[in-house]
């Protein structure tokens, strides 16, 4: 079926805007459904342009919240750029995703920690002038960024954004699996 159930993509909508909205709460540093937000939206939504815009939608929308309801900048400069670029390049290779299986969506909340972490720490590099602009200034820069996705409950060699992308993964893609069975039940029964 080429067009998606308009009752399942506004599930899926406000999935996307309810996972985004976690960012407002206490959270891990970077243990947030951004990542899976992406995922979600490029391997889920049949509409490309809406699976692009669903999930940077609701991370701009979220980043407006942070700016005006709390104390954290939802606006942090150029940075955020590289940020957004990760969150395009993710959801774009997520539209490859073929099949969702659970290991292809663990996968991916794997490779999309990673993307995270090159694209936010360049973004870093780029626009700091803390870092010599060489090949060492950006080593010394990824170096430093390491505290912040290390996870203590699970150790140091788990990224606090990738545990937080498999945890919004399931919750994501499991409500959504629900819903998906729920509507192909009521249309058999109508």
């Amino acid at each position: 079926m080429n067009k998606q159930n308009n009752p399942l993509l506004l599930s899926a909508a406000l999935l996307v805007v309810a996972a985004a909205f976690t960012r407002l709460f206490p959270h891990a540093p970077n243990f947030t459904a951004v990542g899976a937000m992406a995922i979600f939206g490029g391997s889920l939504i049949k509409d490309k342009k809406l699976g692009f815009l669903m999930p940077l939608g609701a991370l701009l929308l979220s980043d407006v919240c942070l700016q005006l309801f709390t104390e954290t900048k939802g606006f942090y400069g150029t940075t955020q750029f590289f940020v957004y670029a990760a969150f395009l390049i993710i959801t774009g290779l997520a539209t490859f995703m073929q099949k969702r299986s659970v290991g292809n969506i663990a996968l991916a909340a794997v490779w999309s920690g990673g993307i995270f972490f090159i694209f936010s720490n360049l973004g870093v590099w780029a626009s700091s002038h803390s870092y010599p602009k060489s090949l060492a200034g950006l080593g010394a820069c990824y170096a430093a960024a390491i505290p912040f996705y290390r996870n203590e409950f699970f150790g140091n060699f788990i990224l606090n954004s990738i545990m937080g992308n498999f945890f919004y993964s399931a919750l994501l893609f499991g409500a959504y699996s629900i819903m998906e069975r729920k509507t192909s039940m009521q249309k058999a029964i109508a």
